[in-house]
């Protein structure tokens, strides 16, 4: 389950409360033309484009005014997280503008220096809007409806402006799987009673290790060494361990790839983390495969401090 959280930066969220079919925004019943406009530009903006409904609701209409929802966990404080509405497919294309305006920002912010977090403090107190995403995408794997639509029920009971269902966030043999955003935080393996838990247990800063699958928006082997920092060395609060830099080493016997995981704490300590990648003993990847495949595994060493 390691290194296996969505490695996409970015989000578009799409509302669409009827079924989903196997590819999700792909297969949506809008302008072809649109549609495919809509999927280049994102992922020109490193984004992924997701659907998502309220729970429970199977009932649509094209007058409905929908949402629409940018999220960009790495964008300063109070901008993480932008809502739209849309009646009309061309409408989306103000969601792909937001991300575009945030890819600018970023590489704006990037070219003088100052990197992707705000220096203002004011700004920095801000609170973005938490989203809960639980993957119910049945159509796309049996076990994400089965396992996904009791969680997503029970935590919209608790957090009913908050929780959603949504379509394929990956790993789907990890169902019941939950992303939190904009945090980038993306559980797996839950049940209604260790989802809720764990969900409250985050949302006060208190990451559950046991059920952390990665963080958005990494390479596999970077998720691997934020987890392993979190499990060596916590209790540490969500958010304080940022990874820096990676780089590329010869893979020892027994690793496929290897890298060296460069990451700072929130007192400023700098580690590193060896992360070796392997052959996963052959498995069912997803609910619906037949047969056993063989997957790519990071396996994180022990955190060393770098003086």
């Amino acid at each position: 389950m390691l290194g296996t959280a969505p490695p996409q930066q970015r989000f578009l969220l799409v509302e669409q409360d009827s079924g989903w079919a196997f590819s999700g925004f792909s297969s949506l019943a809008i302008q072809e033309d649109i549609r495919d406009e809509v999927l280049r530009r994102a992922e020109t903006a490193g984004a992924r484009v997701m659907l998502i409904r309220r729970p429970g609701r199977q009932t649509s209409s094209v007058c409905l005014m929908r949402s629409w929802c940018v999220v960009d966990p790495q964008a300063p404080a109070g901008e993480r997280v932008t809502w739209g509405s849309w009646s009309y497919p061309a409408e989306l294309l103000s969601g792909v503008e937001r991300l575009e305006e945030l890819v600018a920002r970023d590489s704006a912010r990037a070219e003088q220096g100052l990197g992707r977090q705000l220096v203002d403090g004011a700004r920095e107190s801000l609170v973005d809007e938490p989203l809960i995403l639980v993957c119910t995408h049945g159509k796309k794997d049996p076990c994400c409806a089965v396992r996904g639509r009791p969680v997503a029920k029970m935590l919209a009971q608790r957090w009913p402006e908050q929780t959603w269902e949504c379509s394929h966030t990956g790993g789907d043999r990890f169902a019941a799987n939950v992303l939190l955003l904009p945090d980038g935080a993306t559980y797996g393996s839950l049940d209604v009673e260790s989802a809720f838990a764990t969900i409250e247990a985050h949302r006060a800063g208190r990451p559950d290790i046991t059920h952390l699958r990665g963080v958005t928006g990494h390479r596999r082997a970077v998720q691997a060494a934020v987890v392993a920092v979190h499990e060596q060395l916590g209790p540490l609060p969500w958010g304080s361990v940022t990874a820096t830099g990676m780089t590329q080493r010869a893979p020892a016997e027994g690793e496929v790839t290897a890298f060296t995981v460069s990451l700072e704490l929130a007192d400023g300590r700098l580690v590193e983390v060896e992360v070796g990648e392997h052959h996963g003993a052959p498995a069912q990847l997803t609910c619906r495969s037949e047969g056993g495949k063989v997957s790519q595994v990071p396996v994180p060493g022990e955190v060393r401090f770098v003086s």
